[in-house]
């Protein structure tokens, strides 16, 4: 759990919840349906992570993103089953490599369902770029309220 924290970390700055995270936030994650984690190494070192699972009503990302979409968008991205890439995250050191398009991959084809969702901070060009790159597309800007940089939700069907 050390590693993931260090990437976390690394990866999402000052900001990040890394501690939080590991001990709240992954453990309950791992209950949910269809959950899929892998991690990058190389060598002995953890490099990348992601993960995600089927997202569902009453779920606080899937409520926050439904009330961010179109009744169509809704339609289409949140009313049928769907997967949320909920982290996806690479050390910095290691980006550029082909490590987290892999991971993104790999977590799309380990998945049940034909469409898969995730949000990224707004402001961040290389995230967004990374994304457009992988064949995902923005939908809405979406609040998850106080506390929190504006986001924007991506869809991609499978």
């Amino acid at each position: 759990m050390r590693e993931l924290r260090e990437v976390h970390r690394s990866a999402l700055g000052a900001g990040a919840l890394s501690d939080e995270w590991a001990a709240n936030r992954l453990p309950a994650h791992t209950e949910r349906a269809d959950f899929v984690f892998l991690a990058a190494r190389e060598g002995d070192e953890i490099v990348g992570f992601g993960y995600g699972y089927t997202g569902g009503a009453g779920q606080w990302w899937t409520e926050h993103v439904a009330r961010s979409l179109t009744a169509a968008q809704r339609e289409e991205w949140i009313e049928p089953p769907h997967f949320e890439i909920v982290e996806l995250h690479v050390r910095p050191s290691r980006q550029r490599r082909g490590v987290g398009s892999a991971l993104l991959a790999q977590l799309l084809t380990r998945q049940p369902h034909d469409r898969a969702l995730l949000s990224t901070q707004a402001g961040s060009r290389k995230a967004r770029s990374f994304y457009a790159k992988n064949g995902w597309s923005e939908l809405a800007s979406v609040d998850f309220g106080p506390g929190y940089p504006p986001y924007l939700v991506l869809g991609k069907h499978i």
